[in-house]
């Protein structure tokens, strides 16, 4: 049985199903897409008893993008939760901050990231780690005199993470150590909530020098 990622027409399938994805306002890294597509391939394949080269013509590409945006929200579609899905930016925009400011939102990413993860939000983790390296290597691919220019979308996506982020400490018990056992970790996330809002406040002052 053939591969399904070797079938030309899967690689058409996946750029027609993250257009699709693009229209409704969420970007996926093709690795996931394609993923997706593979297995509602084998799926069909299965289930219509032809080779996975018929099926590949059965899958549609609002099909695909479907089962990525329920597996988003929902464990059992029985497709692994895309990894990396984030807003589509539609503005293009670049903001000049200090390259300090851009260090402590690097600093806030990461932060926000870890919580993310050690609580099982790998599609928060994800996007927060992606927000991290994108905005580190502005930082050290167009930083000039100390200042640095990052893209607004950037800064609103951090902002609007890590408070997210914040508010699931603060109300649903996320931890830096979501164990049993109590050996200070509450003292850690209560002194961790302040920075978390500092930070998503500064991109948002960020954000807005681009709007002014």
């Amino acid at each position: 049985m053939a591969d399904p990622n070797e079938i030309p027409p899967l690689k058409t399938l996946v750029m027609q199903a993250s257009a699709v994805l693009l229209t409704h306002g969420v970007e996926v890294e093709p690795t996931s897409v394609q993923g997706a597509a593979s297995h509602l391939v084998e799926t069909v394949a299965k289930q219509a008893g032809m080779d996975q080269e018929e099926a590949v013509h059965l899958v549609t590409p609002e099909a695909v993008a479907e089962a990525i945006m329920k597996a988003v929200t929902e464990d059992d579609q029985g497709v692994a939760a895309p990894h990396a899905v984030r807003p589509a930016r539609i503005d293009a925009r670049m903001v000049s901050a200090s390259v300090e400011s851009l260090g402590h939102l690097v600093m806030a990413a990461s932060q926000a990231g870890k919580y993310a993860s050690l609580n099982d939000d790998s599609a928060v983790a994800a996007h927060l780690l992606d927000l991290a390296t994108e905005i580190g290597a502005a930082l050290v691919k167009r930083h000039a005199d100390g200042v640095a220019e990052v893209p607004v979308g950037a800064l609103d996506e951090l902002a609007e993470l890590v408070d997210s982020v914040a508010d699931r400490v603060e109300a649903d018990g996320w931890s830096i150590c979501p164990c049993t056992e109590d050996h200070g970790q509450a003292e850690v996330d209560a002194g961790a909530l302040p920075v978390m809002r500092h930070h998503a406040a500064l991109a948002r002052g960020l954000r807005e020098q681009a709007a002014g």
